[in-house]
């Protein structure tokens, strides 16, 4: 593999992780809604249970990084075996 193609795959890979980054940062910043007059709903139990719309989100946010790095991971290595790299 030529120089130029080493440089086109390190860039498709960067471009990609900006990407998945950005999406990261505006889940991050979703959780304002918690000190939000948008969010006040957020604030409530959910049914009988001690469990508020806000520690819920928190949860469902961890869990959905976790899969977003790992559909991260995943396509970096179909990239990898599909020729992007020797």
């Amino acid at each position: 593999m030529d120089n130029a193609a080493k440089l086109s795959v390190i860039r498709a890979r960067t471009r990609r992780r900006f990407v998945f980054t950005l999406i990261t940062l505006l889940l991050y910043f979703s959780f304002i809604l918690n000190w939000t007059a948008s969010g006040d709903s957020l604030a409530g139990r959910l049914g009988m249970s001690h469990v508020t719309g806000s520690l819920l989100m928190f949860a469902v946010l961890i869990v959905t990084f976790i899969l977003l790095e790992l559909v991260f991971l995943l396509l970096n290595r179909a990239t990898t075996r599909s020729g992007e790299e020797p």
